[in-house]
């Protein structure tokens, strides 16, 4: 009896759930159901047309400004260049199907929860994020400080300076970008704060005193890197630099110091190439063994060495870093008869300032140089290997000294080649037969050389002359970067032990240049006034040359120059009078 009685009583409540629930979607039927807002605004009980209208009234006329906040100070967000568009259609349908697409029971507990508590949904809208980031990153940018950290500093009266380290602090782009479409996406266009963090750059006190106690024990000192075939110094404020203020020595400055010095001397190995067209070579690449920096053992050796500079008396501590080498696969020597193994010397010059034909020619004759062969016993002639100089060889005009006069000439600029040449023979101690100085100092030679180190050539008397008083034969290798107004001579043989010394390098006799010149210029515009040559003083010029093999003198000469003072030079354009 009683179990009837209990199950009339579930009859009884399922078929009054069921009626209850039907009545609840009979009066939602194409409706959305209550307590449900897009943003601010409540679309319960209506439908979809009607919350699509809804929405849409809530949207502004015209997107405002969105402020951003830190202190005291502001900075406005334009929306508008954001191409914001909000979706109303696909808003509202969201609000539509929520609680009708989680099957019976899931949609039923949504229902259950709605009816307590409310939905917002975000209104959903389209737009451009690289041009949000870009403007959340550039008002970022004007709040946000860098933390300087402590230093020191070596004072020209040697004094070193404690440089206290200074907070900074760091807007959350990510965090700012997220809050921004948070209230985008409900219509808030309330200021936001920016969230800034505080970077810390506090540091102990005691560490602070050590390291300025370390400075002042160094401060005079230096480390020497020996690195393959050259030797890195580091003194002064660089090593300052590597001291530390949270330990004895600073590794991550360390180890840039040794990822620096990786970068200068790694490279591949590389295969010799050697091409021979009849009297010249066409193609030619040295062998080069590879070359690795052991970084992380190169760390450790410095650090240890930074410690025996703070221990020891002595004023310096040299460490030969640990270099990983590789032998290329084909040699210079296997790959010709003629001898041509090693770099003997090299020439180096800069050409910065010179006029569109000058480079040229400076490359133009460079060019016909590279690849020449200089046969054992041969005497070399400039004049003659690089040939006629004139505008139907290729050269261009560009400004050259003729009768005491700057004037347009073909060929300016070869000089420049003359001169690198010079220096690449003197350095590889081959025997120079004729050299002549220019008659004034020349800006362009002494951009990376002292005065005297120059040669002028002008056919057909004056010449540039040398002898390969080797065995075996010399080839000349050319590099011309207009980029970078540089240019080399590479002088490549079989080294016969021979040592060059270049020394005892003096100017004296000076003499001040007289007025500017001034010379008239058809090519010019009437009116134009352009500097053509600088001033230079007048003087004499000397170096000694000498050049031993196994304790003998094969070559000792004193370079001389005297050069005539020079004034400035400005050309009148006439073209039009």
């Amino acid at each position: 009896m009683r179990s009837n009685k209990l199950f009339i009583s579930l009859a009884v409540l399922a078929v009054s759930a069921s009626l209850l629930v039907s009545l609840y979607h009979l009066a939602y039927y194409h409706k959305i159901y209550p307590h449900v807002f897009v943003a601010k605004q409540e679309v319960s009980n209506l439908t979809l047309a009607q919350a699509q209208q809804a929405i849409h009234d809530q949207l502004p006329a015209n997107l405002p400004e969105l402020t951003l906040v830190f202190g005291s100070q502001s900075w406005p967000l334009a929306l508008n260049d954001l191409n914001l568009i909000y979706q109303v259609e696909t808003s509202a349908q969201d609000a539509y199907l929520l609680g009708r697409s989680r099957g019976l029971l899931g949609g039923f507990k949504a229902k259950w929860q709605r009816w307590w508590q409310p939905e917002v949904l975000p209104l959903k809208f389209i737009f451009n994020e690289t041009k949000l980031k870009t403007g959340v990153g550039s008002i970022a940018g004007a709040v946000t400080e860098p933390v300087i950290l402590p230093g020191l500093e070596r004072q020209t009266d040697g004094a070193i300076k404690l440089i206290p380290g200074k907070n900074g602090r760091v807007v959350d782009e990510n965090q700012l970008y997220e809050q921004i479409v948070l209230q985008l996406a409900n219509l808030d266009f309330t200021p936001i704060v920016m969230p800034v963090k505080i970077v810390i750059a506090a540091t102990d006190n005691e560490l602070l005193v050590n390291a300025q106690a370390r400075a002042e024990t160094v401060k005079t000192k230096q480390l020497n890197l020996v690195l393959d075939k050259q030797t890195i110094t580091v003194k002064n404020q660089e090593l300052l630099n590597l001291i530390g203020f949270e330990a004895d020595w600073n590794e991550t400055e360390i180890a840039s110091l040794a990822a620096r010095l990786a970068s200068q001397i790694n490279h591949p190995a590389q295969d010799a190439v050697f091409q021979f067209d009849g009297n010249q070579v066409s193609e030619f690449k040295p062998a080069l063994d590879g070359l690795i920096l052991d970084e992380t053992t190169a760390k450790t050796m410095i650090l240890a060495g930074l410690e025996q500079l703070v221990k020891d008396a002595a004023a310096e501590q040299t460490i030969t870093l640990p270099i990983i080498t590789s032998a290329p696969k084909i040699t210079t020597e296997s790959v010709n008869s003629l001898g041509i193994k090693e770099l003997l010397g090299k020439g180096e010059s800069t050409f910065f300032g010179s006029i569109p034909g000058r480079r040229h020619n400076i490359a133009l004759a460079a060019g016909r140089l590279n690849g020449q062969l200089v046969a054992p016993g041969e005497t070399f002639s400039f004049n003659q290997t690089v040939g006629d100089i004139s505008s139907s060889t290729g050269y261009q005009a560009a400004y050259i000294i003729k009768n005491g006069r700057t004037v347009l000439g073909d060929g300016g600029g070869v000089c420049q080649v003359s001169s690198t040449l010079f220096r690449a023979v003197l350095n590889s101690g081959l025997e120079i037969l004729e050299r002549h100085s220019h008659s004034y100092r020349v800006g362009y030679y002494e951009q990376n050389s002292a005065p005297g180190f120059d040669a002028t050539v002008f056919a057909p008397s004056v010449d540039f002359k040398f002898k390969n008083d080797t065995v075996n034969y010399v080839l000349i290798q050319t590099t011309a970067d207009l980029s970078k107004s540089y240019l080399k001579f590479e002088l490549y043989g079989t080294n016969d032990g021979r040592i060059t010394t270049t020394n005892n390098i003096r100017l004296w006799g000076r003499v001040t240049p007289p007025a500017p010149l001034y010379q008239d210029d058809p090519t010019l515009p009437a009116g134009t006034v352009k500097q053509v040559d600088w001033s230079a003083w007048g003087g004499k010029a000397a170096f000694d040359w000498n050049v031993t093999r196994n304790g003998e003198t094969l070559h000792q000469k004193t370079f001389y120059s005297a050069y005539q003072p020079w004034q400035s030079v400005y050309l009148r354009g006439t073209s039009g009078i």
